[in-house]
């Protein structure tokens, strides 16, 4: 359950609802036009340059792993400076980056604007958006990060079938670049809701005297037992995650399953994941984030055992996708829920990177070791084997996790400061 308002922590204000709509946005837009339609393109790649599964799908491990390890830097400017700052930042860079992907000839450029799409994406994912919303939402803080979070699965219901769309009527370089164009919504949206300028430390702190507390912090944390035991749950749990949806279009049509119904069960997931967010959100609120993250897992595990049991031909294997959907959201919400319940709101950037950085390192191994498994093996039975052990792991994890005390709540002024 996350920690009860204190003392010094605003009542819930009806100015936390415009910063709920613009993470909203950022992460339905910015945040998926670059990371869900990814997948889509990799059967035009393949077919059309030749590339293997492992080479295709590398680029998005690419992706997933900047996403990842950069998410403590990325934590660490939205505590230095502002979260709106890193937000505008990240979505300029996810622009020129789609737009660049448009030109893609060879696999060295393929490699070389998904690092820049990486590092884009990282500036906009959960990390940012998580901190501009956070101390807004005291009583329902997981509620409020679950709908957020439901961007990510609203964005992945529609962005997978739009790319599809597009590519068929404009070719690959014209969706590409429309779906940079797509990314002026959410910037005009931070500028027009999102109060403040750039910086929002107080007159009295130095960048340097806060960036000594925000690190110092972090490694007190990282020194822990709970920090590596939820983060290594969020690593394997990660794993899982992109292993299965990565991989899930390619698995389908190898299966003989029409490109367009195997985009549609990808879309059944993602769009699932939005619900699987909320209940998430509503679970941890009402008992505990490993709660909810447990819930989260055991939908992740019975969906991999419906793979492996249901003909992919079957109408039931979008009720499959849907419940590993609601899984897939549920362990989307795990590095701000974990990071707000056990390490309170302030100065709580870095952490939240760190939580960010396992969830990457899982879900780019995810995506990579299954491509690699389906190219010396030729078949997803291994590979999916695989996500299910990872599963496994990540529950049993969470069942040694004991409750901690409630974090401290952040002060008043710090929350004027950043709004």
């Amino acid at each position: 359950m996350l920690p009860a308002q204190g003392p010094n922590e605003p009542k819930q204000s009806l100015k936390g609802w415009p910063l709920l709509l613009v993470s909203f946005v950022v992460l339905m837009v910015a945040f998926c036009a670059g990371r869900f339609s990814l997948a889509i393109f990799y059967p035009v790649f393949i077919k059309k340059f030749g590339w293997t599964h492992a080479q295709v799908v590398g680029g998005g491990s690419v992706v997933l792993l900047l996403i990842g390890i950069l998410g403590p830097l990325v934590g660490w400017l939205a505590d230095k400076f502002s979260p709106k700052a890193v937000l505008l930042v990240g979505m300029l860079v996810c622009a020129a980056s789609l737009a660049l992907l448009s030109t893609t000839q060879t696999l060295t450029e393929w490699y070389a604007f998904c690092v820049l799409l990486g590092a884009g994406i990282a500036s906009v994912s959960l990390v940012p958006t998580s901190m501009l919303i956070a101390p807004w939402f005291t009583k329902q803080r997981g509620l409020a990060v679950g709908v957020i979070n439901a961007g990510v699965g609203a964005g992945g219901a529609i962005v997978p079938n739009l790319t599809r769309s597009w590519i068929q009527q404009h070719g690959y370089a014209g969706a590409y670049q429309l779906l940079a164009c797509t990314l002026a919504i959410p910037i005009l949206l931070t500028l027009l809701l999102v109060r403040g300028g750039f910086n929002h430390r107080s007159s009295g702190q130095s960048a340097h005297g806060l960036a000594a507390h925000t690190l110092a912090r972090a490694s007190e944390v990282a020194r822990g037992p709970l920090f590596w035991i939820f983060g290594m749950s969020v690593f394997f749990a990660a794993h899982t995650q992109t292993g299965i949806q990565e991989n899930l279009t390619l698995y389908l049509t190898g299966q003989g399953v029409s490109p367009a119904n195997a985009a549609f069960a990808l879309s059944v997931l993602l769009g699932m994941s939005a619900f699987g967010k909320l209940l998430g959100g509503a679970v941890a609120d009402r008992f505990s984030t490993r709660v909810s993250l447990l819930m989260s897992n055991l939908w992740l595990i019975l969906g991999i055992v419906g793979l492996f049991t249901v003909d992919p031909h079957s109408s039931v294997i979008y009720a499959i996708a849907a419940l590993f959907g609601m899984g897939f959201g549920g362990i989307f919400n795990a590095p701000s829920l974990i990071a707000f319940e056990y390490f309170g709101t302030e100065k709580v950037g870095t952490i939240l990177g760190l939580f960010m950085m396992f969830f990457g390192l899982g879900t780019s191994s995810g995506s990579l070791l299954a491509g690699q498994i389906y190219d010396q093996t030729h078949r997803y039975t291994a590979a999916f084997t695989v996500d299910l052990v990872s599963c496994v792991l990540a529950f049993i994890l969470l069942l040694v996790v004991r409750r901690s005390s409630a974090a401290s709540p952040l002060p008043l002024g710090v929350i004027k400061k950043i709004a």
